[in-house]
């Protein structure tokens, strides 16, 4: 069963993370995809959630991710373990990449 997760960003950070997947050869839903499996597997959040902001949180847009339904609930359970809300952790986990130009997986 797919499910979908919606939230707001930056247009400008959507964007420059949806050039930066296609740069190194996969799609931003892969990519958010793969964030939520490992989540799912390690219990924590796998980047630096102190990024320093280069994206205002003014003029949002609504973006929606599918994905299994099985794996936003683990990527939902994750980040409340974690106590972040999974819009945070999928914005900074773009914010990351786009700023450190690094994707934290080898395994795409």
């Amino acid at each position: 069963m797919t499910d979908y997760f919606s939230l707001r960003i930056n247009p400008q950070l959507k964007k420059d993370f949806d050039n930066y997947c296609k740069s190194k050869g996969f799609t931003a839903g892969k990519a958010i995809k793969l964030l939520a499996k490992q989540m799912s597997k390690s219990g924590i959040i796998p980047f630096s959630l102190d990024v320093s902001r280069s994206y205002p949180d003014e003029n949002l847009i609504r973006t929606s991710i599918r994905m299994n339904a099985e794996t936003r609930q683990h990527l939902a359970t994750g980040c409340e373990e974690c106590g972040v809300p999974m819009s945070i952790v999928i914005r900074s986990f773009m914010d990351y990449c786009v700023t450190h130009d690094y994707f934290p997986y080898d395994n795409i």
